[in-house]
């Protein structure tokens, strides 16, 4: 079973009033913000990560990358 947390925010008023004339559901659009960011913070993580990998496999040489290639399909 998912536990929840509550979380609250402060808007502007009018956008409260924008939110009630447009008959949003506030607590859709805060869910949606959070499970949005929480995606582009693990995204720019793996961002990072692969490009500290690339660093070292730009060191590699493409001769030696093949070699192991090779040598791993023949075991």
């Amino acid at each position: 079973m998912t536990r929840y947390a509550t979380i609250s925010a402060k808007i502007s008023e009018e956008e409260r009033e924008e939110i009630r004339r447009l008959k949003l559901n506030p607590t859709e659009i805060i869910r949606n913000a959070v499970h949005e960011e929480i995606k582009r913070a693990r995204n720019k993580d793996q961002i990072d990560s692969m490009k500290k990998v690339r660093q070292i496999i730009m060191k590699l040489r493409s001769e030696d990358i093949v070699k192991d290639i090779r040598e791993d399909r023949e075991r």
